[in-house]
């Protein structure tokens, strides 16, 4: 799988301006991060309707419509900060969303994992490595 996603969420502050954060990722894991602060109006979600959603144009969509919003307000906004994730922090965390995937593969395949063993993906990737080259012997993992 070669699954990539850029996020972007927004909320307003105290202050009467709007925190915006991006982040991209690849394969669930954070490659970057940036954030902005803007005086403008966002758009707001609860503004589309099916009408922008059904139609086969992609030049008329919903979609189209937000984005080109978005960078026309994140262009003006003040950047706050922005980040590329390094490979060793990366490495350091463990998402609680890994956690239920490798639950699941766990209970398909009928494996007992020890979630004592490890506490980030390095550390998963060695405690699942040595668990497979005792369950069949494999010294190629």
């Amino acid at each position: 799988m070669n699954e990539s996603s850029i996020t972007i969420r927004w909320e307003k502050n105290d202050d009467g301006g709007t925190d915006i954060s991006v982040s991209g990722a690849t394969e669930g894991q954070t490659l970057f991060r940036e954030a902005f602060l803007t005086v403008d109006r966002l758009p707001t979600i609860h503004d589309i309707t099916e009408r922008e959603t059904s139609g086969e144009s992609a030049g008329n969509s919903a979609t189209v419509a937000l984005l080109s919003s978005l960078i026309g307000i994140i262009r003006k906004s003040n950047k706050m900060s922005g980040r590329i994730v390094t490979e060793q922090e990366r490495n350091m965390k463990f998402p609680l969303t890994d956690l239920i995937h490798i639950r699941r593969f766990a209970q398909i395949v009928g494996i007992e994992i020890d979630e004592r063993k490890f506490r980030n993906v390095r550390e998963f990737r060695e405690y699942f490595g040595r668990l497979i080259r005792e369950k069949i012997g494999k010294e190629d993992w």
